[in-house]
Parts: structure tokens; C-alpha cells; sequence
């Protein structure tokens, strides 16, 4: 890569596989030093139950109204720290909160087959849609990608949906951090709902979704 010069295709591909690796090593010194110290504090401290976590994701002007119960399932098994259950719940209800949010903002989130056939696009699809980054930020998106579905990072979405996700990989401090991030961005978007004079609060750079609950929308 000479200095000055434009960008190959090789490059670019050189430079997200480096941004991945740094974000990987952060994610890791984040989850041992802040993540799981605080989450074991929680639990001495507070015995929060699953229906608190529903309640918590219903409030959540984030969360597909139909899909409260199953995020706070998934956040209470995380607090549990049984991130096994919490990843089967979480990653399939992330995509589908990602498609909402996207459809919500006028993407178009299907693809015709050759049989004439709407399917619904991925998350690796989805996420490299303009409006992604309109929606969710800069900084959201590039969590969202390198955690779920770049094949430089643990790709979680597509080693979970293809059965190649073990025990370890679903205890592993990338899938910690899902599981917090998903918390965090819940609580965030609730916080912000119902504390308006505080503020506007964002999740890293990214653009908090429609202060309305969301309501999942049929297929054209």
C-alpha cells in the first residue's frame, strides 16, 4: 500500500481484517475487566427476575413489540451467565430487529429468486444496505458486522445458523459481549424513551431508532 495512493480491493479487505482483529482484542480486555466483574456484582447485589427483563425489552422503543419475550428471555439468561441459551435466543432476534429497523426506513431488505420467489435477505445483506448505517450509526453497524457476520470475526450469526457454534464459542468473550451489547442497547433506547429531558443518549456514535414502539410490518 503506497502512501497517497487510491485503495485496491486488496487493501480494503487488509484494512477490516486488521480493524476486526483490534476490535476482537478489545472486546476480550472489555468482557474480563468490565463486563463479567460487573455482572458478578449484579448478581450478589440484585436478584432481578425474567419477567423484569420482559418488562425492561417491552419498554424498549427498540424491540419489536411481538419479540419482548423472547429478548427478555435472552437477557435474563445472559444475567444467569447462561450465554448458551441466551445466544440461540438473541442472534436470530438481533437480525429481525435489524430487518424491522431497515424496512421501517424504506430498505429493501427482500431478494427475488430465480423462481420468482421473495426471500428475506441475512444479516450479512442487511448490514451493507446505505440505510444501515443511517439507522444505526457508523459505530453500531461495525459491531454489529464484526461481531455477527464477517467471516474476519467470530461470525456468529452464520457459525450459530449453520451449526457450527460449540459450547466454548458460545461462552467465549465475543458472545459475552453480544449479549451486553444487546443489553446495553435495550436499556439505552428505555433510558432515553423515558427520560427525554436528560437528553438524547447514543449507543456509541450509532442513531437511536424511532422513539415509537416498533411494529413489525408484513412483506409487499
Amino acid at each position: 500500500m503506497s502512501l497517497g495512493a487510491a485503495l485496491t480491493a486488496d487493501d480494503e479487505i487488509a484494512i477490516r481484517a486488521e480493524m476486526i482483529r483490534d476490535y476482537g482484542i478489545l472486546v476480550s480486555i472489555v468482557v474480563q475487566g468490565d463486563i463479567l466483574p460487573a455482572l458478578e456484582v449484579l448478581l450478589l447485589e440484585h436478584r432481578l427476575r425474567e419477567i423484569d427483563f420482559i418488562a425492561l425489552a417491552r419498554s424498549s422503543p427498540i424491540v419489536p413489540k411481538d419479540r419482548a419475550g423472547l429478548f427478555g428471555k435472552a437477557l435474563f439468561a445472559g444475567y444467569e451467565r447462561d450465554f448458551v441459551t441466551a445466544l440461540h435466543l438473541l442472534i436470530p432476534q438481533i437480525e429481525h430487529l435489524v430487518r424491522v429497523h431497515l424496512k421501517q426506513a424504506g430498505a429493501r431488505t427482500t431478494n427475488i429468486d430465480k423462481n420468482g420467489i421473495q426471500n428475506e435477505n441475512g444479516m450479512s445483506t442487511l448490514l451493507e444496505l446505505p440505510e444501515a448505517v443511517q439507522v444505526f450509526g457508523k459505530d453500531l453497524t461495525f459491531e454489529l458486522k464484526s461481531l455477527f457476520c464477517d467471516a474476519f470475526g467470530p461470525n456468529l450469526r452464520n457459525e450459530l445458523a449453520h451449526g457450527l457454534l460449540d459450547e466454548d464459542g458460545c461462552n467465549s468473550p465475543f458472545a459475552i459481549y453480544a449479549w451486553w451489547l444487546a443489553l446495553q442497547l435495550i436499556f439505552n433506547t428505555w433510558w432515553n424513551s423515558a427520560n427525554p429531558a436528560a437528553g438524547q443518549q447514543k449507543v456509541n456514535d450509532g442513531q437511536i431508532p424511532p422513539a415509537e414502539p416498533v411494529e413489525e410490518q408484513g412483506e409487499p
